[in-house]
């Protein structure tokens, strides 16, 4: 990120973020880019440095709240849809830009779909990776009820992990203790999955028993020491807050009072779907599209899993300057 300026701002709300820049060349749009659980504003680099900025486009990335150099609240409310998307048009409106193209990754991606439902105004366009756009909730995610139906309909269960992510102390408190272990779990071959994150008690187990197994190609040394140092010293706990908003009612409880239309992306809308993802399914944009919640859709297949844009970032890079040029 050395290539970007650095900047921090503290927001109404009281909290503080650290965040990227790079100016728009004259004419050209900015984008906004979310990270998910558990990265930071660093994800972009690659893409930022090595294909929007050099386009000409401008980027805002902030380390989202609960990572990097930005707060680490623990209260879950914290963590609201209003709250975080009040704080990113603060940050935007701290660079003096009304408009900008958000796109996000895992649950940045899920606040992409947020902000452009909260802050419809300031989004020019809209991009996701791996995580498809959702309909209004029909209330909190509600692990027990979902179990059977997902397991009936995919075969296994893809959330079976959230048991561990939303226990609001054990949770933390045992990845605390194994942040490595947990690198190369994530980090794993995609279908590796199976027997940790989507099996009864897998990632816990891996977790308690500190195994540590293969990694992906991109996850580099330099990538784990980098994980390890930052979790270690920042903690979970803010971080699985992001998980406990939708068990525990906190999203629903503001979502609930909007319309449904207001959950319809009616501006150019690009999912980069990987297609080797076995818990955000490719086949979850089909659902939105069945809704009419994408009437100006476009979707990329990239052959990698869950961090597509790491796996294949010349493909995924391209395919997004090549939306770019088309739409704005």
């Amino acid at each position: 990120m050395d290539t970007l300026t650095k900047k921090t701002i503290q927001t109404s709300r009281g909290f503080t973020y650290t965040y990227y820049v790079s100016k728009a060349s004259k004419g050209k749009p900015t984008i906004f880019l979310l990270h998910g659980w558990p990265d930071s504003a660093a994800l972009w680099e690659d893409l930022a440095t090595k294909h929007v900025v050099p386009a000409g486009y401008g980027v805002i990335i902030p380390d989202c709240l609960g990572y990097g150099g930005s707060s680490k609240p623990t209260d879950v409310t914290a963590y609201n849809p209003v709250g975080l998307t009040n704080d990113f048009s603060e940050i935007l409106s701290a660079e003096e830009i009304e408009k900008v193209i958000v796109g996000g990754h895992d649950w940045g991606a899920a606040l992409t779909n947020r902000f452009y439902v909260f802050h419809p105004e300031r989004c020019a366009g809209v991009f996701t990776f791996n995580v498809a756009v959702v309909p209004q909730p029909p209330g909190p995610v509600a692990l027990d009820f979902i179990k059977p139906l997902m397991k009936k309909g995919d075969g296994y269960f893809r959330f079976e992990y959230w048991y561990l992510f939303t226990e609001p102390v054990n949770g933390p408190a045992l990845i605390d203790k194994h942040v490595e272990s947990l690198f190369t779990a994530v980090h794993a071959e995609p279908e590796t999955w199976r027997e940790t994150l989507c099996a009864e008690d897998g990632l816990r187990k891996w977790l308690e028993e500190d195994k540590k197994g293969p990694v992906q190609a991109y996850a580099t040394d330099k990538m784990r020491h980098e994980f390890v140092e930052r979790l270690s010293r920042d903690g979970f706990t803010g971080p699985l807050c992001y998980y406990r908003t939708q068990t525990e009612g906190v999203s629903y409880e503001q979502e609930k009072e909007l319309s449904a239309e207001r959950y319809k992306i009616d501006v150019p809308y690009l999912f980069i779907a990987g297609m080797l993802d076995i818990i955000c399914l490719p086949k979850a944009i089909e659902q939105a599209k069945s809704l009419g919640l994408t009437p100006h859709l476009t979707v990329e297949e990239v052959d990698a899993g869950h961090w597509c844009m790491l796996v294949k970032p010349k493909e995924v890079g391209e395919a997004l300057l090549k939306w770019l040029a088309e739409n704005f």
